[in-house]
């Protein structure tokens, strides 16, 4: 190289060294230290997050021409963006090489501002632990407009948690009809169900996807003369557990408008390998209402949500308001086809609200429920909120993420570590899945909303989210295929009553007696 070139690219260099040196010097004198957390949206500060989590987008919600954010790992290199808009998107690549790296560490965050005036602010530093669990992998929802009436937008997707990618399985515009109450055995798709209510060409029915094969069942009997609804499989993978519900609304003048409620409702259970359904008088009787089963994950016991019938003398509002249910629960062999004592998990009196969808979590650890001021529909109350309960003592709390907005819908991950449930937290009009961690002392800690990549998203989808289910796979059927099952003509399957049942036994209101203070579970 020519001694004169070279000696002028080092001048340069040098040059460039001292006036980075002049404008760190600059901004360090100018750095203000403001004494709170920066204004995020969405709110992911202090948090445990799973190792395997899609990137934490967000906004800085905070006046200023320049951003800058830097996260400091316990291992590994930083990362750092800035940019004009506080606008911050993490490159997927290096925020999973991130994460995989500090399982069971932390990740400090270091907020800074430049103002109009071109001095620079630094927020106060927040940290996120990144737990050794994983969350199951993705996310199955409904998504439908927030309508009280017939919904034109809707269907069935897929999430994967650990990134951004969405999907659907089925959608309205297929079959112009209703989807709902998906739910998967073991969070697998091998073994899955779904419904489809009204629609065109005879779609309607219970889908079962059982095996790979694709089942359209009609679950009526001379018992229940409704389908099964809510749902839980049992843990032999052959049996799922339904409530026959029928489902009013009406609206108020004033407030939180909508108010849905069961009229009548009573448990079933449906034996896929029989196509048979049976039950018992405890669990299906004119003298209470029975729904929201959850079979025990050693499939010995059924939990499920119980009112007294309102009395028809009384007045159609007045009887919506009282309506009030207890947590319950029935042992049951499946082997016999064998049903025990009723007992009382958890009343309505002891807890001061209606209790309603309960989950338990597959360890058997924990039970995530959620209790509203009456009735069953805690997504449209903001007196809604999900709690835990201690299946050893009994012992129920709230979650850390309730607020005076309704919390509802709850479902667990595959390792009983991340529960995922519903909230109008954000606006109070739209429902959208939060995420928390629950620790080994069964401890829930801050939640955080479903991370998007566009950290603005929900400013502007105007769609709300409705029974978000964990599964640990994408979902493997076809939705072609369960369309082409739907408009098969007769392919549905009548399913056949348990020719043990005495139909008589169902129509006495004198089947069981009500079950007293001192039977209480749990005390």
């Amino acid at each position: 190289m020519n001694r004169r070139v070279f000696k002028s690219i080092s001048c340069g260099l040098a040059i460039l060294v001292l006036g980075f040196a002049v404008w760190a010097y600059a901004r360090q004198e100018k750095l203000t230290e403001i004494d709170r957390l920066p204004q995020l949206d969405p709110d992911y500060t202090n948090l445990v997050i799973p190792p395997n989590i899609a990137p934490l987008n967000f906004t800085v919600e905070e006046s200023g021409k320049a951003y800058e954010v830097i996260i400091t790992p316990d291992e590994g290199p930083s990362l750092k963006i800035r940019n004009g808009e506080g606008d911050i998107r993490w490159p997927m690549k290096q925020w999973k090489k991130m994460l995989a790296e500090n399982r069971g560490k932390s990740l400090q965050y270091k907020v800074l501002v430049q103002t109009k005036d071109g001095a620079w602010q630094q927020f106060q530093s927040f940290t996120n632990q990144v737990a050794e669990e994983d969350i199951s992998t993705h996310l199955a929802y409904r998504l439908i407009d927030p309508m009280f009436t017939q919904s034109k937008i809707m269907g069935l997707y897929q999430r994967d948690i650990t990134s951004f990618h969405e999907e659907p399985f089925l959608q309205t515009r297929a079959l112009d009809a209703c989807y709902n109450c998906h739910s998967f055995y073991k969070q697998k798709s091998d073994r899955m169900m779904l419904h489809i209510r009204g629609g065109k060409d005879g779609a309607a029915g219970t889908f079962i996807v059982y095996d790979g094969q694709i089942k359209k069942i009609d679950t009526t009997t001379d018992l229940n003369k409704r389908p099964g609804a809510y749902r839980s499989w049992h843990p032999n993978g052959r049996m799922i557990a339904f409530s026959v519900n029928v489902v009013l609304q009406f609206f108020h003048a004033e407030g939180y408008t909508q108010e849905g409620y069961d009229k009548t409702s009573d448990l079933i259970v449906y034996d896929v390998e029989k196509n048979q359904v049976t039950t018992t008088p405890r669990i299906s009787s004119p003298r209470y209402m029975e729904t929201y089963p959850e079979w025990s994950p050693d499939g010995r016991y059924l939990y499920f949500c119980r009112a007294i019938q309102p009395d028809s003398s009384s007045s159609f509002e007045e009887a919506v308001v009282k309506i009030m249910y207890d947590l319950m629960r029935i042992p049951y062999d499946s082997e016999s086809n064998t049903w025990g004592d009723l007992e009382v998990v958890l009343s309505h009196k002891e807890a001061g609200k209606s209790i309603t969808q309960p989950r338990i979590s597959p360890d058997g650890r924990l039970m995530s429920f959620a209790m509203t001021d009456h009735g069953t529909f805690s997504i449209h109350r903001p007196g809604g909120d999900v709690y835990l309960m201690n299946m050893q003592t009994g012992e129920y709390y709230p979650i850390e993420g309730n607020t005076d907005r309704p919390e509802s819908y709850n479902s667990w991950s595959h390792n009983s570590r991340w529960l995922v449930y519903s909230s109008k937290k954000r606006d109070n009009f739209l429902t959208r899945p939060y995420i928390t961690y629950i620790d080994a002392d069964g401890k829930s800690h801050k939640s955080f909303i479903l991370p998007q990549k566009d950290p603005k998203f929900y400013d502007t989808f105007i769609i709300t989210y409705n029974v978000p289910e964990f599964i640990n796979e994408t979902v493997q059927v076809n939705g072609q295929d369960l369309i082409r099952v739907a408009k098969t003509a007769g392919s549905t399957q009548k399913a056949q009553l348990d020719p043990t049942l005495d139909l008589d036994a169902f129509t006495s209101a004198s089947v069981q007696k009500p079950v007293e203070e001192d039977d209480y579970l749990f005390q």
